[in-house]
């Protein structure tokens, strides 16, 4: 079966899968066994319409009242664009080193060339105010990791991250925006050109369906993804308790590295770069052009996907029932 054949099959069981989270209003956690368990008596591809008392039994809900959100959640998904993929967890395209992190989504909504996932990638980010000296310091670390044929990841935001994906289309290099809205939405909208340029020339990736509506905690969500995506993490700067420090603490738990500027961790305002500079698994350099090197040395390269896979477990981020 082709990636597009896949894809297609894909979509309608989100959709049957999107409806039982909105219908139940419970987390991931709670819905995904139990779709599973109904998946054992009926092929979860079909249309909810031609199984509907089955899954109303099993979540204990009125068949008319789920079909009602069935038809709204479709409705939502006919906003993808043709060539939008959806990427199911345990299929070839849906990257394992994803899959094997604790929390990883069931799907993964795409647009683009998701063939930037098998290429080594690395995250950067940081503030959404950056200093002058933070984003020279994008602009270099973007260079010297583009050098080495490494693609961009970031996430979309202004400051740090914006300027790494604009840095890596304007020298030519290869980025994918991790993003905490559906591909339907933009956020912040300053960076709608933005995306559309980066799901043409690159890869636009995110873990919620279009009938998903989008909550402040969606990007902290978003930033364990993106951190998955990585081999690691350069965090540019960041404010103590900042979205960036925490895929810093994503990355580290991942067995991913984290990289960090010498200046950031002597800048004596912050507690978070000294603490880290602590931490196994954390890389301190002097200058961008050192990063790649330490990275993907072998003593420290985190390892990529074995052959045992595990159920991946949920974050308690995400039990909101």
């Amino acid at each position: 079966m082709d990636l597009i054949e896949r894809s297609s099959r894909n979509i309608q069981e989100a959709i049957n899968y999107e409806t039982l989270v909105c219908a139940t209003r419970r987390a991931e956690s709670y819905v995904e066994p139990l779709f599973e368990e109904v998946g054992t008596v009926i092929p979860m591809m079909n249309p909810m319409t031609v199984h509907p008392n089955t899954y109303a039994d099993a979540f204990g809900l009125d068949p008319r009242e789920l079909l009602e959100v069935h038809s709204r959640v479709k409705a939502q998904f006919l906003r993808l664009e043709a060539s939008d993929l959806v990427l199911k967890r345990g299929d070839d395209a849906y990257p394992d080193w994803v899959a094997e992190v604790r929390g990883s989504p069931r799907f993964l909504y795409a647009r683009g060339d998701i063939s930037l996932l098998d290429r080594k990638c690395v995250c950067v980010v940081g503030t959404r105010s950056p200093s002058t000296e933070g984003k020279e310091y994008t602009k270099q670390t973007v260079q010297a990791l583009i050098s080495h044929n490494v693609v961009i990841v970031s996430g979309l935001a202004l400051g740090i991250d914006g300027i790494a994906h604009i840095s890596t289309l304007a020298l030519g290099g290869q980025t994918v925006a991790v993003i905490g809205t559906p591909l339907t939405e933009v956020y912040p909208a300053e960076h709608r050109d933005l995306q559309r340029m980066i799901g043409e020339r690159g890869l636009v990736i995110t873990r919620f369906s279009p009938a998903t509506q989008t909550q402040k905690w969606h990007f902290l969500v978003r930033n364990q993804l993106m951190s998955s995506l990585g081999s690691g993490s350069v965090v540019i700067e960041d404010r103590d308790g900042g979205g960036a420090v925490k895929q810093a603490h994503y990355a580290l738990e991942q067995d991913r590295c984290v990289v960090l500027f010498q200046h950031v961790v002597d800048n004596r305002s912050l507690l978070w770069p000294r603490r880290f500079s602590l931490k196994s698994g954390v890389l301190v350099v002097k200058k961008a052009e050192h990063i790649h090197a330490r990275l993907f040395s072998k003593a420290r390269t985190p390892s990529r996907p074995t052959d045992e896979k595990r159920a991946p477990d949920q974050l308690s981020l995400f039990d909101f029932s």
